[in-house]
């Protein structure tokens, strides 16, 4: 019937992301806009809404976002430091995005995802107090 290395399982494929993997995604992606950004930079061509820099030294540095808040990966740290000079630099920052990015996909940024979604709720809960809403 079925070849030995035919791995079958009956389950179905949940219908609703919940809001941990929500927030791995929307991390994810954001990262590949940003890699895509950074191709873009490299080549000359002009964007916007980047999250990285090249400071006056040549130090090339991205500070890691969930939305608009700073994504903290040990305590007041949220930005990455490219390794090298040049075509170096560039290349090491997007495997260091890679690597941010799985570790999102296996979990291992959720705590610090968390922090951030709560952090942005509780901006809004604060803006609609002082707009007297409830």
């Amino acid at each position: 019937m079925a070849r030995a290395t035919i791995s079958l399982v009956s389950v179905q494929k949940p219908t609703a992301n919940t809001p941990v993997l929500q927030r791995r995604n929307k991390l994810t992606s954001s990262i590949d806009q940003q890699i895509t950004k950074i191709g873009l930079f490299r080549e000359g061509k002009r964007i916007s809404r980047e999250q990285f820099w090249v400071d006056a030294n040549g130090g090339i540095f991205f500070q890691l976002r969930y939305g608009k808040q700073p994504l903290e990966l040990e305590k007041g740290k949220s930005t990455l430091k490219a390794v090298g000079t040049g075509n170096a630099a560039w290349d090491d920052l997007v495997e260091q995005l890679e690597q941010i990015k799985t570790l999102a996909v296996a979990g291992g940024l959720d705590d610090a995802l968390s922090s951030c979604a709560n952090a942005v709720k509780a901006n809004f809960r604060a803006k609609d107090k002082k707009a007297g809403k409830n």
